[in-house]
């Protein structure tokens, strides 16, 4: 390769201001940190926006990039106690094409459910709000990112914000496991057992038929359904309500 190739071809890579680690130039976000890369981003069609509006969608930008740069910082840090394999609270591995709004909201997710189900409660006191705003900022919410927002509902102790998402996936899919197993979490923090009881025995019921049905969100969570079904056992159990055997 001549020099002036080889100069050409050293400044077309890019390195992402957040952490500098190498990032392709289709890249909208870091793959590393999640940080936007803005100059990547395709503008969408100018909306006559009220100062209001405008606010809210500045601190709503401003929350989730906070989010991000607390995921930066926290890469240099040791992890707390145990780190939670992805798919027993997040979507997946790394991702393989670039990432995207829904991507950088499932990265503040995995850091958020992390930090709370070790026990971080500083960690998890910064990321929960940010990761529910991220998901709020989305344009929509398929049942997986519903549910992830379910899941943050409990983790922020607003088990109603839960039921809401909740509600809604049982709406589209009255078997969904994941949203009566959340359901049911967040009926028993509200202190109603019987509720909860109900709905961990309708989980308990769909699981066999609903876990064959391979959905993408099952899958995705496919460590942690096991677990929600022992949990849902052991609570009827606890209650004289049977075994729980489908």
């Amino acid at each position: 390769m001549s020099r002036k190739d080889k100069t050409s071809s050293q400044s077309r890579q890019r390195y992402c201001p957040g952490c500098g680690a190498a990032v392709a130039a289709s890249d909208r976000f870091c793959r590393e940190c999640g940080v936007p890369l803005a100059a990547d981003v395709k503008p969408r069609p100018r909306l006559r926006l009220t100062g209001l509006q405008a606010l809210g969608l500045a601190v709503v930008a401003l929350a989730i990039v906070y989010g991000l740069l607390l995921l930066i910082r926290d890469r240099g840090r040791q992890p707390p106690i145990q780190s939670i394999p992805i798919s027993d609270v997040g979507a997946g591995g790394a991702p393989s094409q670039p990432l995207t709004e829904r991507g950088a909201a499932d990265q503040l997710f995995n850091r958020a459910m992390t930090a709370y189900e070790t026990g971080d409660s500083a960690a998890a006191r910064q990321f929960v709000p940010v990761a529910i705003t991220a998901y709020q900022a989305l344009d929509s919410l398929d049942l997986d990112a519903r549910y992830h927002l379910a899941l943050l509902g409990l983790a922020a102790n607003r088990p109603r914000d839960a039921l809401a998402q909740t509600d809604t996936m049982l709406a589209e899919d009255p078997n969904h496991l994941l949203a009566l197993s959340a359901a049911a979490r967040a009926h028993d923090a509200l202190g109603r057992p019987d509720q909860a009881a109900e709905y961990y025995r309708r989980f308990v019921e769909a699981y066999t038929p609903e876990v064959a049905a391979s959905r993408p969100e099952y899958l995705d969570h496919r460590r942690a359904l096991p677990a929600r079904l022992e949990e849902a056992r052991r609570y009827l159990q606890e209650r004289g309500l049977g075994p729980g055997d489908s």
